[in-house]
């Protein structure tokens, strides 16, 4: 018995060293497709953001219902990773082309969050609704039950969705400003600066 206990227990180690890893690659995956979608590595890190954001929402819910994180649950993780991103995309999507249009930044946050907030709540809602049933069924006939999937879903898709007005304009106009000051730095140091202000 003691010798199967611990090779059940090696085989759920290694289940959740599988699950940690598919999570990374999954972030290192959705960083790379949006830094070729916005043509900037910089900007995508601001909705990576919301990635945390939803960690709060999984550990608050599990938490405030008594209920722990199991296997599923971390399954849901790593489902939640690529649902979360979608609502930064849509608002830093939609800025950028007000920006190109010619609006401000920070005007372009504002309109952006305005015009998107119902869209992205619309989204949101449906997933967490389209949730609750599989949260309350309970265990099936060979005992798995998808409480915790359920639960991580919900939790992690409420907190990053509220979060995601407040917190995605606050990195993006953080970020944006590094890529002003990188982008400085590589033509002052490439020589290009001074060339440009002789011309000028």
């Amino acid at each position: 018995m003691r010798f199967g206990e611990r090779r059940d227990t090696s085989s759920a180690d290694e289940d959740l060293a599988a699950l940690r890893f598919a999570a990374s690659l999954s972030i290192v995956f959705i960083y790379l497709l949006m830094g070729f979608l916005f043509e900037s590595f910089i900007l995508p890190l601001s909705i990576i953001a919301t990635i945390p954001l939803a960690g709060i929402g999984v550990a608050w819910i599990h938490y405030a219902l008594g209920y722990n994180l199991d296997f599923l649950g971390v399954v849901g993780i790593v489902l939640l990773i690529g649902v979360v991103v979608n609502n930064g995309i849509v608002l830093i999507d939609y800025a950028n082309r007000l920006r190109a249009e010619g609006m401000e930044r920070g005007e372009a946050l504002l309109v952006a969050a305005e015009r998107r907030f119902r869209p992205i709540m619309m989204t949101a809602l449906t997933t967490i609704i389209g949730m609750v049933p599989v949260t309350l069924s309970g265990a099936t006939s060979i005992g798995l039950s998808y409480t915790s999937f359920g639960l991580t879903l919900i939790g992690g898709l409420t907190t990053a969705t509220l979060l995601t007005l407040l917190v995605v304009p606050v990195f993006y106009t953080f970020f944006d400003d590094a890529q002003l000051v990188t982008g400085r730095a590589i033509r002052h140091a490439l020589g290009t600066a001074p060339a440009e202000r002789a011309e000028a």
